[in-house]
């Protein structure tokens, strides 16, 4: 039995007013809701963006220019722990599925010392740790971000819990979007006069 479904038969709920000029042109903002949700969305773009600036420039003031976005992240992920991790379990923790690439930029970290991998060869699942010189990397980090970054943060009035809040919506809002995915799986593409179909039920 096909778990496929076609987007007609999904009944549409009620819309809200038409957009504002400013938003009359938006595919993505047809009423309030979708605007006020595509808003958010170009935010956390354009502050992923500063932040992975923000992270990158800092790991630079700390000595460590030759290290990717990604593999910074990593190598703080393993650093977290006080045990050794999976790329599956450092996977998890960062909502990633593309497990490869993954192992590939820790194996990029392992060359450069900063973290080391354990298990036999018979073991198909490799355990990381943080070595000392990782650790020293990672804790030079945290001192020059914390005289530059968290410095300024904790001047904005109730921050601590604005960031509480944030980071409870943003947990909600993910387990949203990841299950918008594994709906959006089920549906058959849409295509030629399937197209004009989904158009027409607007």
């Amino acid at each position: 039995m096909s778990h496929k479904r076609n987007l007609k038969t999904e009944q549409a709920a009620p819309k809200e007013a038409e957009a504002d000029w400013a938003h009359a042109h938006w595919p993505l903002g047809k009423d309030s809701h979708e605007i006020n949700t595509t808003e958010f969305e170009w935010a956390v773009m354009r502050f992923f963006s500063a932040f992975e600036r923000s992270c990158l420039q800092l790991s630079i003031t700390a000595g460590s220019e030759d290290l990717s976005f990604q593999e910074l992240v990593l190598l703080h992920v393993v650093a977290m722990q006080h045990h050794a991790q999976t790329s599956h379990s450092i996977a998890r923790q960062l909502n990633r599925d593309d497990i490869q690439n993954l192992q590939y930029a820790l194996r990029k970290l392992e060359k450069r010392k900063l973290i080391t991998k354990s298990g036999s060869d018979r073991s198909k699942t490799a355990h990381y740790s943080i070595t000392s010189q990782g650790r020293n990397t990672v804790d030079l980090y945290a001192k020059i971000r914390s005289q530059l970054l968290t410095g300024r943060t904790e001047l904005v009035n109730e921050i601590d819990e604005k960031l509480q809040k944030a980071t409870q919506l943003l947990s909600v809002l993910t387990g949203i979007y990841d299950d918008v995915a594994r709906v959006a799986a089920t549906y058959s593409p849409i295509q030629g006069e399937n197209m004009a179909v989904a158009y027409s039920n607007e």
